[in-house]
């Protein structure tokens, strides 16, 4: 399995003529922080004031903590990064017969499917620890500000939180080209699973049942509740309080809720870990249903 995970790794970084879809997205990461520091530079200039003719400029410069600043600049690019690059390097595979003739013998079946869901972890990682780099120097040059310091345990817990949920997110992704083998249906799958389109319909339909489904209102914790531990909710949870883990669920859930909540920042910990394990049960579930 750590061959297989290696040999993942070799071809997403092959550099030459930038074949390896690793420095493809990571040029794309670049590309986006650089157009978000360099616009908050603008705004400060006098050619701003001119144009703008007195107008509050509309970037902030300001963030509640450094992991806050981290997971607003990181949120949305990364794990959508992240799931695309696992959805087409599998699909390549399957496209360039890779993965035909790996599972030929059938002996290494399960080190296979269980290496593609470690290797998205490992991705998340790198990717990860890329975006930090990069965003940091970007707060050096566009001179962010922090109004509260991290502690190492805040910090290490908001990668934690963020590193399992943008794994969580990845597998979820490989279910769907496990299952379709559809590069249309993939991508857009993983458009959904990162930008939160579940947790939003079921909260939709926990807001219905006060009125529209009133049949349905024993039953709506449980869409509330669902909502709540889905991966892309534990990534909003992180953006918004950043390493401060310790906040009540009330804070970030409103006091009218009523789902089973507990601090966000344990929540994203624990939603990760769960989110992690059952997608990659499904898959190996559907690798062996469909005898891929």
């Amino acid at each position: 399995m750590l061959n297989l995970i290696k040999s993942d790794l070799y071809r997403i970084t092959r550099a030459r003529g930038l074949r390896g879809s690793f420095w493809q997205y990571s040029l794309a990461i670049v590309a986006a922080y650089a157009a978000v520091v360099a616009l908050l530079v603008f705004v400060r200039t006098q050619a701003y004031d001119m144009l703008a003719d007195g107008a509050a400029s509309p970037f902030t410069s300001e963030f509640p903590s450094y992991t806050a600043y981290l997971a607003d600049m990181a949120s949305g690019i990364v794990p959508l990064c992240v799931c695309f690059m696992v959805a087409e390097h599998v699909l390549q595979e399957f496209k360039g017969g890779y993965a035909r003739t790996v599972l030929s013998a059938r002996a290494g079946r399960l080190s296979y499917f269980v290496g593609k869901a470690m290797f998205a972890g490992v991705l998340s990682a790198i990717m990860m620890l890329l975006s930090i780099a990069i965003v940091t120097v970007g707060a050096w040059i566009g001179g962010y500000t922090f109004a509260l310091a991290d502690t190492p345990i805040e910090f290490l817990g908001w990668f934690g939180g963020f590193w399992l949920n943008i794994w969580a997110l990845a597998v979820l992704s490989l279910i769907l080209v496990y299952a379709t083998r559809v590069s249309p249906v993939s991508y857009i799958g993983a458009f959904c699973f990162c930008f939160g389109t579940v947790p939003s319909s079921l909260r939709g339909l926990a807001y219905a049942t006060r009125d529209i489904l009133p049949a349905l209102e024993p039953i709506r914790p449980v869409f509330e509740t669902l909502a709540a531990w889905l991966p892309s909710s534990s990534l909003g949870n992180l953006k918004f309080g950043g390493g401060l883990f310790w906040m009540s669920p009330a804070d970030v859930w409103g006091a009218s809720s009523q789902a089973l909540t507990v601090a966000p920042g344990v929540q994203a910990l624990i939603a990760g870990v769960i989110w992690v394990a059952i997608p990659a049960a499904v898959v190996l579930l559907i690798a062996r249903e469909r005898d891929i």
